[in-house]
């Protein structure tokens, strides 16, 4: 006769009920998250007004994320420095008393239809990074490094600054064991994705506004997308 093992049996158990497995001992848990859709987004001016003003839709976003979530505790919050993204995470933050960590790394980048050579960029900073005042509370600078933006002259100093925030990555949180919440924008993130998943850019679908994408570490070191855009409940 066929035992079947008590952890089978949990696994089992977990998929029946939607939840999800625990991580592997020594990887990491990233979950990926677009801001809310802006008013640019939904056929608004582009102007920095409209590129950090939510939508309607945005606003309903921000508050299903934020339920999505509440029950949800992650070892660390990264988030992009620009304002879209800061006020799509806040409440979160705010609600669960903790901050979240600035990345200027995770900054949009990567938006040229001209990508040209990805290799041989370089990371240039530029002027200071900005926070609202009445948001300011929920979020601390990671370092002094982090306290100022990248001026990218080309696709492939994006992709650079992309890659610096991986390899910070992975001197903090690789094979940890930890589970982090990144919150970022539509290209930068995808060229995230494509270079902890190995793949071409071209090959992965886009992100879409507050959809939380879910990549897990083997053992191997490799990553996994577990789940893709999916609507947070």
């Amino acid at each position: 006769m066929n035992l079947i093992s008590p952890c089978k049996l949990l696994c089992v158990a977990l998929l029946a009920l939607g939840l999800s497995l625990p991580a592997v001992a020594g990887g990491l848990d990233i979950y990926l998250v677009r801001h809310a859709q802006t008013v640019h987004n939904a056929g608004g001016p582009k102007d920095k007004v409209s590129e950090n003003t939510f939508s309607e839709m945005g606003e309903a976003q921000v508050s299903q994320l934020t339920f999505a979530f509440r029950n949800r505790e992650f070892d660390a919050v990264l988030v992009s420095p620009v304002e879209r993204v800061l006020r799509t995470i806040q409440p979160y933050l705010e609600d669960h008393g903790v901050q979240g960590e600035l990345w200027p790394e995770l900054a949009e980048c990567c938006w040229s239809r001209d990508r040209g050579n990805t290799e041989g960029g370089q990371l240039v900073t530029s002027g200071g990074i900005y926070l609202p005042p009445e948001i300011a509370a929920q979020f601390t600078f990671r370092d002094a490094d982090s306290k100022f933006n990248y001026a990218n002259r080309s696709y492939a100093d994006g992709v650079a600054q992309v890659r610096q925030a991986i390899a910070l990555l992975k001197a903090r949180y690789f094979n940890s064991g930890k589970t982090i919440l990144i919150v970022a924008h539509y290209h930068s993130g995808q060229v995230l994705l494509a270079e902890l998943l190995g793949v071409e850019r071209d090959s992965l679908p886009g992100l879409e506004n507050a959809r939380v994408n879910h990549l897990r570490q083997g053992a191997d070191g490799r990553f996994t997308l577990l789940s893709n855009n999916v609507v947070p409940e």
